[in-house]
């Protein structure tokens, strides 16, 4: 109870720097952005390994981000949606044995920063569209299990990597297209137990080997550029031809 205690606090104090943090940019800042999306979440861990398509669940996400140069945004993103694995194609002996499965829900709060290669945002850029790339860090929440009977926490951190590709519809908005990993520190994303390292048993998973999830979406933002800054907002000319 005491570390559940911890980290929600822990969660709060994230949330509320996270929030000033992008507030004080935004005193320099050139725009804001801000918007939804829909894609699909993924587990990866002792069940399953990689990315699979047909492992994929419904995820919703929304962004709040604050583009403060041509080529560096920051970003406050909450993501929501399902995971789930099972044993039914094994990756070993054990997995035949064990036919173990899962499906939960999860809630992620992240802060993140994004660079664009291209300069799709300037004045006399060319181009409305760019490649990025992103990494920041978050926290998530596990839903649909009873943690009474668990000795570990519900919030966990993870830290979300990744690449995308991010185009101007015209001055007011974009889309996004992104994939993201996000890398855990625990190994009960899928509740399998933690085993004796140096016994492989098929009734618990490899400890060693910490648990993965990943995000794939598209995302739909609205561009606010009226905001008071010393630094004001110069729309790309490509997007008007």
């Amino acid at each position: 109870m005491k570390n559940i205690i911890i980290r929600k606090t822990y969660l709060k104090r994230f949330i509320v720097a996270s929030l000033f943090f992008l507030t004080t940019l935004s005193l320099k800042g050139q725009f804001i952005e801000y918007g939804g999306g829909i894609g699909a979440l993924n587990y990866s861990g002792d069940l399953i390994r990689g990315f699979q398509v047909s492992n994929a669940k419904l995820g919703l996400t929304g962004v709040y981000r604050l583009n403060f140069s041509n080529a560096v945004s920051t970003r406050l993103s909450l993501t929501y949606g399902g995971l789930q694995g099972s044993d039914q194609r094994p990756i070993d002996a054990f997995g035949r044995q064990r036919d173990f499965s899962f499906d939960a829900n999860i809630l992620e709060f992240s802060s993140a920063f994004e660079y664009y290669f291209l300069d799709f945002k300037g004045k006399h850029a060319q181009v409305n569209w760019s490649p990025y790339v992103f990494g920041g860090f978050a926290l998530f929440r596990i839903y649909g299990r009873d943690f009474r009977e668990r000795n570990y926490s519900s919030i966990q951190p993870s830290i979300p990597f990744g690449l995308g590709f991010k185009y101007l519809i015209n001055r007011d908005f974009a889309l996004s297209l992104e994939y993201g990993a996000r890398k855990t520190f625990f190994d009960r994303l899928d509740d399998l137990e933690d085993g004796d390292p140096n016994v492989k048993d098929f009734q618990f998973g490899n400890p060693n080997d910490q648990d993965w999830y990943h995000f794939v979406g598209i995302t739909f933002t609205i561009i606010i550029r009226d905001i008071p800054c010393p630094f004001p907002y110069i729309p790309n000319n490509s997007i008007y031809r």
